[in-house]
């Protein structure tokens, strides 16, 4: 039988949690759509709690080494020889690779989930910088296959590392932690959320440009409330930077009783609080892997965002794009202005744009490509 081994313990950046909880829908679906006599591994760091699969398609096993060890320890391409003549995917570009002889049998796919080491090296620890370019630079050297969330950082990767680079896009997924449950309103109620309000995930520092909205609910009065979840985003590594706890401080009297701060804690508050919002604000000026625009879409809830290249991937004609400050602040207010009479306004029409954008976003569609992608290696 034919195993896929999917290395989902991932890079240890901002994201690790939530790249987890993506390899394990991503096991399920391996399972789920696993051609005849193959079968998916679910390979996680020892000490680590992996999930529980349901499927006999699957298998769960610990790599010999803990978390903290396996960023170090894989540097050396030693490491990567129990990986020989194994199929093999890596959520992030955390894997042991080595020079192998064409004919040996061996598979490796690896994704880069997004191009903060190059474009944002601040919002990264020069630790976690320096090894994800090592990382990458070696995976482009002997992996057979990148995979990468988006056509911009696919294009980043072959400028940096040579334009006949095989790279293929495959749009990020929301993990089910970001997406509605039946436990949904009552996390918000929890959270003392109102029924309606907006949603950001923005810090304060310049990359973050979080004061783009504060700016506008400053200006305008009329806005719905604001939700800031906290955690989801990279912090700026440099000294003097607004930290995502300063946000409350950061608050005028206007408008501190209109934003309601939530940190991160249960990854399942992340779906209920962007499932229950009627927009989602993204002024960064950097893209991440974009779980959090796609859980919105998902929940058929529009995005204003400040134009990245990788966001206008990935929204389309479900939200909007204002590059300048200015203009996000008009267009915010814009929006949620109610329509008048039978006219329909311009968020309930990207609010049905959102639903069907969401509705192409499947883990079952990301696990066809992946099995696709090893039977042409």
């Amino acid at each position: 039988m034919a195993t896929l081994s999917l290395i989902a313990e991932p890079f240890p950046d901002w994201e690790a949690r939530v790249h987890f909880a993506a390899a394990e829908d991503l096991a399920n679906a391996l399972a789920a759509t696993a051609p005849r006599s193959c079968s998916a591994r679910f390979l996680s760091a020892r000490g680590t709690v992996p999930p529980e699969f349901n499927s006999p398609r699957i298998s769960s096993e610990h790599l010999p080494m803990g978390a903290n060890a396996l960023p170090i320890l894989w540097q050396s391409s030693t490491t990567a020889r129990p990986l020989d003549g194994e199929m093999t995917h890596s959520v992030t570009p955390m894997i042991p690779l080595r020079s192998r002889a064409e004919d040996d049998g061996t598979q490796t796919t690896v994704t880069v989930p997004n191009g903060l080491a190059w474009e944002a090296p601040d919002l990264l620890t020069p630790a976690q910088a320096r090894l994800t370019r090592s990382f990458v630079k070696r995976a482009a050297r002997y992996a057979d296959v990148l995979i990468t969330t988006s056509h911009s950082t696919a294009s980043l990767l072959q400028e940096h590392y040579g334009h006949d680079l095989p790279v293929q896009v495959i749009p990020p997924v929301a993990p089910s932690a970001f997406l509605a449950t039946d436990e949904s309103a009552a996390r918000r109620e929890r959270l003392g959320l109102p029924e309606q309000y907006l949603v950001t995930t923005a810090n304060l520092d310049d990359y973050g440009r979080l004061q783009w909205v504060l700016d506008a609910y400053e200006s305008d009065p009329s806005l719905p409330h604001l939700v800031v979840i906290s955690g989801l985003d990279p912090v700026l590594h440099v000294k003097g930077s607004p930290q995502p706890g300063d946000v409350v401080a950061q608050l005028s009297a206007a408008i501190r009783e209109r934003v309601t701060v939530v940190p991160v804690e249960d990854l399942s508050d992340v779906g209920a609080v962007i499932s229950g919002a009627t927009m989602l604000l993204q002024p960064q000026s950097f893209a991440g892997t974009g779980y959090t625009i796609a859980a919105a879409l998902m929940a058929g809830v529009p995005v204003l965002h400040a134009g990245s290249t990788a966001f206008d991937e990935q929204v389309l004609d479900a939200g909007i794009a204002e590059p300048e400050a200015q203009g996000f602040i008009t267009a915010l207010s814009r929006l949620c202005i109610a329509s008048s009479g039978d006219g329909t306004s311009e968020l309930e029409r990207l609010t049905v744009h959102a639903a069907d954008r969401g509705r192409s976003y499947s883990w079952n569609s990301v696990a066809w490509q992946l099995w696709e992608t090893h039977a042409l290696i």
